[in-house]
C-alpha cells in the first residue's frame, strides 16, 4: 500500500510548485534561492525515497514540513502578489506533513522497537514543525 501515500504526497509537490509560482513573482537572489530550494523538495516528494514503507512516508513528511517551513519563512520576503500562494503553499505542506505522519504512525509496529521508536519521535516532529509554520504564519501573512 506504499502508492496510497504517493497520493499524499502529491500535496506536497503541489504546494512546492505554488511556493515557485510565489516567488517568480519578484526578483533577486534570496527568491531565486527559494525558488530553487522549493523545486528540489518538489522533486524529492514526486519519487519514494527510502528502503521500505516507513522510511518513504517518514521521508515524505519530513520533506512536506520542511516545504511548510521554507514558505512560511519566506512570505515576508514576497511581493504582494506572490503572498497569498506563499500562504497556500504553508498550509498544504503542512497538512500533507500532518496526513503522512498519522499514516507512518499507524504502520509503525512494536513502538519498542528502537528503530520505530526513533520513527516515532521523528513523525512527532513533523507534527510540531508543521504547526509552527502555519503559526509563523499567522504573524506574516
Amino acid at each position: 500500500m506504499i502508492s496510497g501515500h504517493m497520493g499524499v504526497a502529491s500535496a506536497g509537490v503541489l504546494a512546492a510548485e505554488l511556493l515557485v509560482e510565489a516567488c517568480e513573482a519578484g526578483d533577486g537572489l534570496h527568491l531565486e534561492t527559494v525558488r530553487g530550494l522549493a523545486e528540489d523538495l518538489g522533486r524529492g516528494l514526486r519519487r519514494p525515497v527510502g528502503v521500505g514503507e516507513i522510511d518513504s512516508l517518514l521521508e515524505a513528511a519530513l520533506t512536506c514540513a520542511d516545504l511548510a517551513t521554507l514558505a512560511t519563512c519566506n512570505v515576508a520576503a514576497l511581493p504582494d502578489q506572490g503572498r497569498p500562494a506563499a500562504a497556500a503553499a504553508t498550509h498544504l505542506a503542512a497538512g500533507a506533513a500532518r496526513a503522512l505522519a498519522a499514516l507512518g504512525k499507524a504502520r509503525i509496529g512494536d513502538p519498542e522497537d528502537s528503530y520505530a521508536g526513533n520513527a516515532l519521535r521523528d513523525l512527532r516532529s513533523v507534527g510540531w514543525k508543521a504547526d509552527l509554520a502555519v503559526r509563523q504564519l499567522g504573524g506574516a501573512a
